[in-house]
């Protein structure tokens, strides 16, 4: 059965109440927190009697679909489409969990020519130098022996690591196919387009990058940066989403800046406690891997 045939259906059943209007409206809401109530009560008879109830499936089916019902109706006296509400959940789920979205991972420089592209692989590595008591970051291209960029110290009064703070961004060319940061650092901004080179490319893209990174390693903070983690929080991630809304990245799926982070600081924990290493960085492959110290 289709939900929208199901919607019809069940709208024919709902009821008037003698207290009018406003309690028809209302009494769905409380239909639906008293059935799925119900729900959980099946779970617990279930863990309570074990294999002994055996009537468990068909009275869950039965308070499922009483939770359906209340649902249908909301919807109806709203005058929302269940069928739309279905679809609409099925593409924000997917968004948020699914791992096969391979439509969605973008190769935003296939058009350019090979001088304005990433690498598809490349390493990088990360060296700590010590200047009077304090630690700096120099990042070298292994395969030119370029350095890229500055060196880096924390910039903060305290020792919290951030010098690091770069694998993040090699990260999100490793499982978005994306970075401001990086294309200034490797010199292949797309300057064969005046737009791209300005919007996609430009300052305000590098500073949302960076903005981005700094945001998730605050909420890291309070979270052991990740360490013992295999998931970021939805609404962190609905908010990176929100950041990039007008930049090509806009269409990267909430698993895969998941992806990225998680991924990102498993090899920022690694550059720490080594105090700096190599890093293999492959979008051909999707991956950002830590190579060891030498």
């Amino acid at each position: 059965m289709e939900f929208s045939h199901y919607q019809v259906e069940a709208n024919k059943t709902i009821q008037d109440y003698v207290q009018g209007k406003e309690t028809k409206n209302i009494v769905p809401f409380l239909g639906l927190i008293g059935e799925a109530g119900s729900v959980i009560s099946e779970l617990k008879k279930n863990l309570r009697d074990g294999t002994s109830y055996t009537n468990y499936e068909s009275k869950l089916k039965e308070e499922l679909g009483d939770v359906l019902w209340y649902i249908s109706t909301i919807a109806s006296q709203n005058g929302l489409d269940l069928a739309a509400i279905a679809a609409e959940n099925l593409t924000k789920i997917k968004d948020r969990f699914d791992l096969e979205h391979s439509d969605k991972f973008i190769i935003y420089d296939a058009a350019y020519s090979l001088e304005e592209q990433f690498p598809r692989e490349f390493e990088v590595q990360f060296m700590v130098l010590n200047t009077e008591g304090k630690e700096k970051v120099r990042i070298i291209n292994t395969s030119t022996g370029k350095q890229l960029g500055d060196e880096i110290t924390d910039n903060s009064h305290e020792d919290d690591g951030y010098r690091f703070h770069d694998i993040f961004h090699f990260g999100y060319v490793a499982y978005l196919g994306w970075s401001p940061v990086v294309r200034k650092l490797l010199g292949i901004k797309r300057k064969s387009d005046n737009k791209i080179d300005e919007v996609e490319d430009g300052a305000r893209a590098t500073i949302t990058e960076e903005l981005i990174s700094l945001f998730i390693y605050s909420y890291g903070m309070d979270h052991k940066l990740f360490k013992y983690s295999s998931s970021v929080d939805t609404e962190v991630l609905k908010t990176v989403q929100k950041l990039v809304s007008g930049i090509e990245v806009r269409n990267c799926t909430q698993k895969q800046w998941e992806m990225a982070i998680i991924n990102s600081y498993k090899v920022y924990d690694e550059l720490k406690i080594n105090k700096g290493g190599r890093v293999l960085v492959s979008i051909k492959n999707r991956k950002l891997i830590y190579l060891g110290k030498n």
